[in-house]
């Protein structure tokens, strides 16, 4: 008998266990989890059916090929009355990406904190929902077709990180992203990787940021990037792949003199057109 009763005190549930916890202390551990974590500890016990759905906030993170599949994605978002804290999805078939427009507009207003977009490849559109989360401290977008701003658009109040890669704007889209930035009083890093603005003409636009510390672009085409007095710029990448018509890469460079760290790649076809860079990097009495 003995044997037995070691057995049956052994195989109590560690879910038990668990449960003695603070709640509070539940909430943190529980949250810290992705979405099919998450749902897996309403197997633990009858104490745990439902916990997940009565927790403050939920992850639907690494939704797509190896992840989350599309159709339990909907059934959480119908289930969980909560907030999302995190939003992340990354090669979607063609057949998922459809659903992508009613997750934002789902999203939108659960308290999103990050969201983080990798669209199948051609590049798909982005609902324009995305800009009224407001909530957002972390925003990636790689492969979307931006939309133009709603008419409901406050801006980012709370935004940290913007990065942008390989996305496409409406044509003069430069005044789109203008505005975004400007939008983002709080906006700490900033990366512009391949964007297309479907500009014509280079009528310069400004990168603004009083809180602004990092910033990289990458592109092979003039911009008519303007750089307005960053007095917090701890680094900024400037790579410009290709670029033989970049009439201004001395004006950007001068609205980068405070930076502390200073990153360039650069393919110098004219040897003179070198030298003039030079003399401006020199200046930059802090760049490395």
């Amino acid at each position: 008998m003995a044997p037995s009763r070691r057995r049956a005190r052994s195989s109590e549930p560690a879910a038990d266990l668990l449960t003695s916890l603070p709640p509070l202390l539940l909430d943190s551990i529980l949250t810290r989890l992705d979405l099919r974590d998450a749902v897996r500890t309403s197997a633990l016990s009858r104490a745990w059916r439902r916990r997940w759905v009565d927790l403050p906030c939920l992850s639907l993170s690494r939704i797509g090929r190896g992840g989350i599949p599309a159709v339990a994605v909907d059934s959480v978002l119908l289930r969980y009355p909560g907030n999302i804290s995190n939003f992340s999805i990354h090669s979607l078939d063609t057949h998922s990406a459809r659903r992508v427009d009613d997750w934002l507009i789902a999203v939108r207003n659960r308290g999103v904190k990050s969201i983080d977009l990798k669209g199948p490849a051609p590049a798909f559109a982005l609902h324009s929902s995305v800009f009224l989360c407001t909530s957002l401290v972390c925003l990636k977008l790689h492969l979307c077709l931006i939309p133009p701003l709603p008419v409901e658009f406050t801006g980012f109040p709370v935004l940290k990180q913007l990065e942008l890669s390989g996305v496409t704007f409406p044509p003069n889209g430069q005044i789109q992203l203008e505005a975004i930035i400007k939008a983002s009083p709080l906006l700490d890093t900033l990366s512009l990787i391949y964007v297309d603005t479907y500009s014509e003409a280079f009528p310069g636009w400004v990168i603004w940021g009083a809180n602004l510390r990092r910033l990289t672009i990458v592109s092979k085409d003039n911009h008519g990037w303007q750089v307005a007095e960053l007095p917090n710029l701890h680094e900024a990448t400037i790579n410009l792949q290709s670029c033989e018509n970049f009439s201004d890469f001395g004006g950007l460079l001068a609205g980068l003199a405070q930076v502390r760290k200073l990153v360039l790649n650069k393919c110098y076809p004219p040897v003179l057109f070198f030298l003039p860079l030079v003399s401006i990097v020199g200046n930059c009495c802090h760049s490395k």
